[in-house]
């Protein structure tokens, strides 16, 4: 089996780095290398990762914050091995995860080939994607599908190795040279990268694969420590990424904030920080953010329950319960 290097960087926190280095270096004998890229992170990090895995990962630290390209185009310039796998640190692979990307790789020639992702031990974020595009007038909007997303993932499923239009940042294995020599990881962009990569590789004339028996799992909202937030408002950062989404516009003509849709996103991912904790970037603003708004969730329960009731109401007098083969409560 062919040997490949493993670019590991942070997406928007550091204290997921441990349990994705575990298990890379559990899971990954086919790895030539295991290279750590990290911008900003405090200096008790560095000195802790260092002194856990200084041995088996070469790390690369820099003082400023790098976003996935920045840290990813850093480490391909110094790799050795043909294929890299770049991913991110919020990523835990599973068992044969690696030697099946190489031999999707090694079988189609495809410049790049992504797993399947999962969110949550049982469910499926992506498998693959899909890439729609529709016209108003003469302006094009771009919407994203993450293929089967939501869908059960046991111990197998009936996917089957195929194209895929691109393909998520969270884990792709690549060709080194292509990838540097196209720029398929641009540095302006901080959000939809994984759009403008696949556009690339497409107008290159490279295939780009979805490979099943590789699993890997995205800790999706994993817990935030005081370390991560500086990190996690840089990345997030509306006014960013706002910009980087009119650049890729500027560069594909294509709007890719789905009619918009992106805010709501965006605004939801970034309520995980409150004001409080950016105001005062310590582990105690960030306890007390947290209590706010478990606080808030708990008094919001009886108005759940209660509009629970009303559309369950609502719906048995619209007979819905008559409907033939309707599976109950449980559904």
């Amino acid at each position: 089996m062919e040997k490949c290097t493993i670019i590991v960087n942070s997406r928007d926190r550091y204290s997921c780095t441990a349990e994705c280095l575990d298990a890379l270096l559990r899971h990954s004998p086919e790895a030539h290398e295991i290279i750590g890229v990290f911008g900003g992170a405090p200096q008790h990090l560095r000195a802790s990762w260092v002194a856990q895995y200084g041995d088996r990962v070469r790390f690369i630290f820099k003082e400023g914050y790098l976003n996935q390209a920045q840290a990813r185009n850093l480490a391909l310039r110094e790799v050795k091995t043909r294929l890299a796998v770049v991913i991110d640190n919020d990523n835990i692979v599973r068992p044969g995860w690696l030697s099946a990307l190489i031999a999707c790789q090694r079988d189609s020639g495809a410049g790049m080939v992504v797993p399947l992702v999962l969110e949550r031990p049982r469910r499926i974020h992506t498998a693959g994607n899909s890439l729609y595009i529709t016209k108003e007038g003469e302006k094009a909007f771009g919407h994203k599908e993450l293929r089967f997303s939501g869908k059960v993932y046991a111990d197998d499923c009936s996917l089957e190795r195929c194209e895929t239009d691109y393909g998520e940042l969270h884990c792709q294995l690549v060709e080194v040279r292509p990838a540097l020599e196209l720029q398929v990881f641009d540095e302006k962009i901080l959000e939809v990268g994984e759009v403008d990569c696949g556009l690339i590789w497409k107008k290159a004339g490279r295939k780009m694969m979805f490979e099943p028996k590789s699993v890997v799992h995205y800790k999706l909202r994993t817990t935030i420590t005081a370390d991560d937030i500086g990190l996690f408002c840089w990345r997030w950062d509306l006014r960013n990424v706002l910009e980087g989404y009119r650049y890729f516009e500027r560069k594909w003509g294509i709007d890719i904030t789905e009619h918009g849709r992106f805010k709501d996103f965006l605004m939801s991912y970034n309520s995980q920080i409150g004001w409080l904790p950016r105001k005062f970037p310590c582990a105690l603003a960030l306890k007390a953010d947290q209590t706010i708004k478990a606080t808030k969730w708990k008094l919001g329960f009886p108005a759940r329950v209660l509009r629970a009731l009303f559309f369950k109401l609502r719906a048995r007098g619209m007979g819905y319960y008559s409907w033939p083969n309707y599976p109950g409560d449980g559904w």
